[in-house]
């Protein structure tokens, strides 16, 4: 966009150039001039009330998109002109109506004010908050404005398009507004990337919500520590299942897919999610937790648009619970859920997984449906290989003797790794007390291990144990 001339241009420029049909007077500062110039040419228009604007508005989740659009399409255009704006008096908005006054109060050239979009990359994407460009394509002279505006319902962005009366102009600009709102529901800026919606901070919720992207930590595989077994089975029906999609669907077979996770907490859940986000290269993953599940429609309509898509619905039982039963607080989201997974498409690309700590409560129509959820996979507390590894992975660079990692496994019984994490955090605290410090800090004695164990399972009591993941009488001594 180097050869766009700037606000602060005051040379007088030659009546020839493209988009620039007459001088600009010097000292002149009035948007309204700046049209006159562009458009009051023979043939062209013979007063700007004649001119023709298509205003279209747009969520704020689209704005990277379309300031990309836009940046493409100036650069293309070389000859054309842009300029912010400023208010010298109240009452006026940013629309090509308003930009016709020639009156001293009226909208005057002013800077270009800018904000960064986080798209989720090292650079964000500057947008525009408010400008005029003044161009000619296909052999039709337009303006093409924007201005981003926040009020009680939100925060939109509205384009409008002028261009000269006539049946070419109107084309035109139909094209052009195609065009941009096509770029902006693409979402190209947050394509194959893991995603939440929610609202603008102290707006009401009755505006558009808001794409914000989620920077997680991916883990590897051997990060997930599941029996090898149990892990396949979920790759089968999530990675496999990804991988297979297309050529399923080319057999005459459904794209979509359910899986519900559900076991204990602590057991890993959440970083599975991550791990297969991770690993479903080409999905665009949207997390909804209990803040978003009132807005599961808007989040299954952006998933459509991007398309395939990973959805999950974490703690699902929070909507899902049996609609006859005691804890359904939300009978018309559990609808809505149920609603949405049986009107997808078979060609739709969705694959939805499903997280619970009680799958005994959740809504058999929702659970004991295929084509809502095909496979169920429980995922339970580890068993004693599954502890160890968590055990030493848990150590951090402290060294663990291999006996100890044997015994302690066999002390704690069926814990989750939840608690296996914290157990070794207070362990290595325990060691800093009684080396008073980090000299020689790098190996753990059983008896750190056991003083840890005490007060987690013994002194804490039983309610510290089940709250810790230590479920029923497991902890003391108790093996598999």
């Amino acid at each position: 966009m180097q050869s766009a001339r700037s606000d602060s241009d005051s040379r007088e420029l030659p009546p020839d150039t493209v988009g620039h049909a007459a001088p600009r007077v010097p000292g002149r500062q009035l948007v309204h001039d700046r049209l006159r110039e562009h458009f009051l040419l023979p043939g062209v228009c013979a007063g700007l009330e004649e001119l023709v604007v298509s205003r279209d508005k747009f969520p704020q989740w689209m704005l990277a998109d379309i300031q990309r659009e836009l940046d493409a399409l100036f650069a293309a255009l070389p000859g054309y002109r842009f300029c912010g704006a400023r208010f010298r008096g109240e009452g006026l908005d940013f629309r090509f109506p308003n930009l016709l006054e020639a009156e001293p109060d009226s909208i005057a050239v002013g800077p270009a004010v800018y904000t960064d979009a986080d798209i989720g990359e090292a650079t964000p994407v500057r947008c525009l908050q408010r400008g005029l460009w003044l161009a000619e394509a296909e052999g039709v002279r337009f303006g093409l404005l924007i201005d981003v505006e926040t009020h009680y319902h939100g925060t939109f962005a509205r384009l409008e398009v002028a261009v000269p009366p006539g049946a070419p102009g109107g084309a035109f600009a139909a094209r052009l507004m195609r065009r941009l709102r096509a770029a902006g529901e693409a979402a190209g800026c947050y394509r194959g990337k893991v995603l939440t919606l929610g609202y603008e901070p102290d707006i009401s919720d009755e505006s558009p919500p808001m794409l914000r992207v989620e920077r997680i930590a991916v883990p590897s595989r051997e990060d997930i520590i599941f029996p090898e077994p149990l892990l396949e089975l979920i790759e089968r029906n999530t990675l496999g299942f990804a991988r297979r999609v297309e050529a399923l669907a080319t057999l005459g077979m459904s794209g979509r897919k359910g899986v519900l996770l559900y076991g204990p907490p602590g057991t890993g859940k959440t970083l599975l999610i991550r791990y297969l986000a991770g690993q479903l290269a080409g999905f665009t993953t949207f997390l909804v937790s209990a803040q978003q599940y009132s807005l599961l429609g808007e989040v299954i309509a952006a998933a459509r648009l991007l398309q395939p898509a990973l959805v999950v619905l974490e703690d699902v039982d929070l909507v899902g619970a049996d609609r006859d039963g005691p804890r359904q607080h939300s009978p018309a989201i559990l609808n809505e859920l149920l609603n949405h997974m049986d009107g997808l498409a078979p060609e739709a690309r969705m694959l939805f997984i499903l997280t619970t700590n009680r799958p005994e409560m959740l809504e058999p129509a929702l659970a004991g449906r295929p084509g809502r959820v095909d496979q169920a996979i429980e995922i339970g507390l580890p068993e004693d290989a599954e502890r160890r590894r968590l055990i030493r992975r848990y150590a951090g660079t402290l060294h663990v003797d291999e006996d100890a990692v044997v015994t302690l496994s066999q002390r704690i019984g069926k814990v989750s790794p939840a608690f296996i994490k914290e157990l070794m955090r207070r362990a290595a605290q325990g060691m800093l007390d009684r080396m008073d410090g980090l000299a020689d800090a790098d190996m753990l004695q059983f008896d750190d291990l056991e003083r840890a164990i005490d007060d987690m399972l013994v002194s804490g009591g039983k309610l510290n144990a089940r709250l810790l993941g230590a479920q029923g009488a497991m902890g003391f001594g108790v093996g598999d």
